[in-house]
């Protein structure tokens, strides 16, 4: 079971839509992203990318949230939110990195 669920993500529990989400899911440190990916994968998501080492960003039906909530390997889970944009998306907010 996760650390933090999403309250978001906790209302959608137990829901029979077939409508999909984007949820970024933090992967415990004692499993390999691999094997997470077959097991979101089995549980009904589909993994769109990997973020860093220890999240991915998977795509699923509200059907399969309940499964994803209880995987041993997930840490977190979340929706994803428009809220935050990578650095390879150009946040013009962002200060540059200064390098020597």
């Amino acid at each position: 079971m996760p650390e933090y669920i999403d309250p978001q993500v906790e209302d959608l529990r137990g829901s029979n839509s077939p409508i999909e989400v984007t949820l970024l899911i933090g992967v415990s440190g004692k499993y390999d992203t691999a094997t997470t990916c077959e097991s979101v994968e089995q549980a009904g998501g589909t993994v769109d990318t990997e973020i860093g080492r220890a999240t991915l960003r998977v795509t699923a039906p509200e059907t399969a949230i309940e499964s994803l909530c209880t995987l041993e390997e997930v840490k977190s889970i979340e929706l994803e939110r428009d809220d935050v944009q990578v650095l390879a998306e150009g946040n013009p907010n962002s200060r540059p990195r200064v390098t020597r």
